[in-house]
């Protein structure tokens, strides 16, 4: 797919500007780039949005500048295992794309998280299940994320069951799942190409229950854009064509019949 549906600008805690993260999509030959930048609650669990308005402005100013789409979109934490997340209807309205996941403020998994094994993923389907019902949301972000949390969960000890589960909701609330090029960052203990191995085994599941995929490169800075390096060999490993995955047209399509 010759989009990037992930990265950050200075407006959260990306390196460089609105303006340079478009011309870096025009450098690497994409043909449209999400800014996606973070929403997330400050430490007393206010969410600031004075921000948004002057990101919209600018996105506005460089389209038609650069060859590349430029999407407007926003990287929202889910917020607890009831699927809450910091965007409103209003705020949905305004982008073009959300992404929502496993965050360091997810309550339940990330902080007050149980330290058994087996509940946290009891925990983990609860959480993506009601996740995938919240209509403000089209991508879940780099989904099993979990080996920097308090109780940290290999991907190799993660239950096929709940997978499947998981995997079931997702198709069911018309989630798009993110193959995200810095997932194995979330492993530290493991080297990437064992990640990406183990990663690989839960991809597929996914696939064989009908969950469409989008691509991101996480990309914090202008260098990073357009990276899927390690994504393009997870691609490979798995076996995925293009009728899996979403393009920006049709991704803008389930927004719609979700805004109708």
């Amino acid at each position: 797919m010759r989009y990037d549906l992930h990265t950050h600008t200075t407006f959260s805690d990306g390196r460089d500007s609105v303006w340079e993260m478009a011309r870096a999509a025009d450098a690497v030959g994409l043909d449209a780039i999400a800014l996606t930048d973070h929403l997330e609650p400050d430490r007393w669990g206010n969410v600031h949005t004075d921000w948004v308005n002057a990101f919209l402005r600018e996105v506005e100013a460089v389209r038609g500048k650069v060859r590349a789409r430029v999407l407007a979109g926003m990287e929202a934490p889910l917020l607890n295992l009831r699927g809450e997340t910091t965007v409103t209807p209003e705020l949905y309205r305004s982008l073009d794309v959300v992404l929502c996941g496993l965050e360091w403020s997810t309550v339940g998994i990330a902080v007050a998280p149980p330290e058994d094994e087996v509940k946290l993923q009891r925990h983990l389907v609860s959480a993506y299940g009601n996740l995938a019902l919240n209509p403000l949301v089209d991508v879940i972000a780099h989904p099993f994320n979990l080996g920097r949390f308090p109780t940290p969960l290999p991907l190799s000890r993660l239950a096929a069951s709940a997978v499947r589960e998981i995997a079931a909701a997702f198709r069911e609330g018309e989630k798009a799942f993110e193959l995200n090029n810095t997932l194995w960052w979330w492993f530290p203990d493991a080297l990437p190409m064992q990640t990406l191995r183990d990663y690989a085994a839960i991809v597929e599941i996914v696939a064989d229950a009908g969950v469409k995929f989008v691509v991101g490169s996480d990309a914090h800075s202008l260098h990073g854009v357009g990276n899927l390096r390690w994504v393009e060999q997870l691609i490979r490993l798995v076996g995925l064509e293009p009728r899996h995955f979403l393009t920006v047209e049709a991704l803008r399509e389930r927004r719609l019949r979700r805004l109708l």
